[in-house]
């Protein structure tokens, strides 16, 4: 069986040529004059490659989500920072105070805004503070009904 140009064995006279077995030539190949130190053969061709592309978007996803993680860290870094930022300088404009409230004797935290003169925040919350008066005011109540009944007490001989 005859492959191409394969190389075969042509006496010549006296001197027997013997082929090199590395230099083999291919099929569309070009018959050159070089010496066979000079020519250039094709690589032998090896085993298909193989590409995994599942492995490469398993890849690509982890790669995606950690930098979506970076960039959430840096977002959330930001934002405290300017909370931060906000708070100091709230913090130069309200004024604190105690204040006990009478109705309800709860001792109260009032902050407020000294370029507007607005409350800020009331803790307990001014609900809150409804509700221990009007929880007060109903246990007064009782107890001054139950001292009214209690005055009149019958005798019986």
């Amino acid at each position: 069986m005859d492959f191409g140009n394969a190389s075969k064995l042509i006496p010549l006279g006296n001197n027997l040529v013997v082929p090199r077995s590395d230099i083999l030539a291919t099929v569309g190949g070009v018959a050159v004059d070089l010496s066979p130190e000079k020519t250039v053969q094709s690589a032998q061709a090896g085993d298909a490659v193989r590409v995994d592309i599942r492995q490469r978007d398993q890849r690509d996803l982890q790669q995606d989500v950690q930098d979506k993680r970076i960039e959430t860290d840096r977002r959330q870094d930001q934002a405290r920072r300017e909370s931060a930022l906000r708070a100091s300088s709230l913090q130069d404009v309200i004024e604190r105070r105690l204040v006990i409230d009478p109705p309800t004797r709860t001792v109260v935290l009032q902050k407020t805004n000294l370029e507007t003169g607005e409350t800020v925040q009331t803790l307990p919350d001014e609900a809150t503070l409804k509700l221990r008066r009007y929880s007060r005011e109903i246990a007064e109540r009782a107890r001054i009904a139950e001292d009214a009944t209690a005055r009149y007490v019958e005798r019986t001989a």
